[in-house]
This record gives structure tokens, sequence and C-alpha cells, in this order.
């Protein structure tokens, strides 16, 4: 090969082998990128990692799962010892925050008042 003049070696510097780079280059990265997609995307769909999809365990779950406690006296606390807590705390008692039908919320307390 013969040199090129200074002026266009300057703004050119592509020789052969980096032409080709620059056309294998994307098409390894792309195929590195959906060799990682493949592997990362089940695990985050199994984690329940992406918002608004739920994975097959979550539905098997909340087909057990019982809505009906509000009913049954059930306070839910923090820690789950198996024997829930039917009883609420005295200091909890009239602090429930209640929506108003014309808008606003109130503390239970103060609408016991009313």
């Amino acid at each position: 090969l013969k040199p090129l003049p200074g002026w266009l070696s300057s703004r050119t510097p592509h020789t052969a082998r980096s032409v080709a780079m620059d056309k294998v280059a994307p098409v390894l990265g792309g195929l590195a990128s959906i060799y990682v997609a493949s592997k990362v995307i089940p695990v985050m769909y199994h984690w329940e990692l992406i918002p608004g999809v739920a994975s097959p365990a979550w539905w098997a779950r909340a087909n057990t799962l019982r809505y009906d406690h509000y009913s049954e006296g059930i306070v839910y606390s923090q820690y789950d010892n198996g024997d829930p807590i039917r009883e609420i705390p005295e200091e909890s008692k009239g602090k429930m925050i209640l929506r108003q039908k014309r808008g606003g919320w109130k503390l239970q307390s103060e609408m016991e008042h009313e």
C-alpha cells in the first residue's frame, strides 16, 4: 500500500481492518445483548421486577390469599408470628384516617364526635 498524503490521512485514518471492525463490532454487541437479555429477563420475570407483570408464582399465591379478614377483627402488624393480633392496641384507637364524602380527610376520632 502506498501511504496517503498527509492532508488525506489525517481525515481518513481507516484501514481495511478498522473498516471491517466498524461493521463487525455492532453485530457482536447486538449478539452479546441478546444473550444477556435471554439470561436476565427470565430472572426478572420470576422475581417480579418487571412493572405490571406478575409471575405464575404470584398468581398462585394470590389465589390462596383470603381478603375477608377485615370483618374478622384481625389487626395486621409488621411481625407475623403465626398468631394474629385480634385487638387493636389502645394507642391506635381512633387514629384511622377516613375520607369524607365531600372531599378531604379526617381522623376517626373526629368523626365520632359529629
